[in-house]
């Protein structure tokens, strides 16, 4: 036992984007004959279920999670789902680059593995790191960020925009929702060209996105029909860049989860807004629209009555 947490089943967890497949492959063969159990997906899971019971059991039984950063695996919502669910389930992640692209900001402060150059010694030094890992999340770089008075106003005037849409659309006053949505279609853009940096205007953008896309695919929604959209996956990764930032922000981690419902990634979904209600009880305050949202997709899960 360590910091109250059980012997994990196995050493390794390997999270990679399919196009950096030989990388991971490398690892797995060095690790394991350094004596460590390693589990790395090779069948079409990236084709199943996002963040199935079934994985999230694979990534809590592992010591660690090595996390392959990449171009591909920054834009890769099953790489990025990986580690939010390893640091949610209280795992250590060891982050590894494999070419220029910076990792996410909370782990600016974390050491780091460079696998660019002389692979071989980095991976026989990842192999003494994995086996001497503690059990437990990593201690993140915590979130700095400042308002101007400017950007407090632009943000509550977003805010109250965007319930006057989501409001709206509970009514079935679709018109009024179309009225709300395009005057703030008028405002997003200067507000992201004047801060586009914030994580909370990047937020409210994935949440701009996802009204976007409930205004006008609201009849086949309430039809039981989910579109297909650029739109979905470009809320989705406003919501990833947040979470770079702070993993455990509630308000990301419930729009992340909002998408993943409207993707019908369910078990996703399930486990954001678990993440979500519970980050928002150990801030003090309760997250009714995240609990909303969790009884909603606990319902189609057939976990819930509705």
């Amino acid at each position: 036992m360590s910091n109250g947490l059980p012997e994990p089943k196995r050493h390794a967890f390997i999270s990679h984007s399919s196009a950096n497949l030989d990388a991971a492959m490398q690892i797995e063969k060095a690790l394991e004959a350094n004596g460590l159990d390693v589990w790395l997906d090779r069948s079409e899971i990236h084709l199943g279920t996002l963040l199935s019971d079934e994985l999230q059991s694979s990534i809590s039984d592992c010591r660690v999670l090595i996390l392959l950063w990449s171009e591909r695996a920054a834009a890769s919502r099953w790489v990025n789902t990986e580690w939010l669910a390893a640091h949610h389930l209280d795992r250590f992640i060891f982050p590894c680059v494999l070419d220029d692209k910076p990792l996410p900001q909370c782990f600016e402060h974390n050491v780091y593995l460079d696998l660019r150059q002389d692979r071989e010694d980095a991976i026989a030094r990842l192999a003494n790191a994995v086996r001497g890992a503690k059990i437990g999340m990593n201690e993140l770089a915590p979130p700095m960020r400042a308002e101007s008075p400017e950007l407090r106003d632009a943000i509550q005037s977003i805010v109250t925009g965007q319930q006057l849409v989501t409001d709206s659309l509970g009514q079935w006053n679709v018109k009024k929702a179309e009225e709300a949505q395009a005057k703030l279609d008028e405002v997003m853009p200067e507000v992201l060209s004047l801060w586009p940096f914030d994580p909370m205007i990047l937020k409210l953008d994935g949440y701009h996105i996802k009204n976007d896309y409930m205004v006008r695919h609201w009849a086949a929604l309430q039809g039981g029909r989910g579109p297909a959209d650029p739109a979905l996956e470009q809320s989705e990764q406003r919501f990833f860049e947040a979470l770079w930032l702070d993993p455990l922000d509630p308000s990301g981690l419930d729009g992340l989860g909002s998408i993943m419902m409207l993707r019908r990634d369910l078990h996703a979904a399930e486990f954001f807004f678990v993440c979500a209600v519970r980050q928002a009880e150990r801030s003090g305050f309760r997250y009714d629209a995240a609990e909303q949202n969790l009884e909603t997709v606990r319902h189609y899960l057939g976990k819930q009555k509705p």
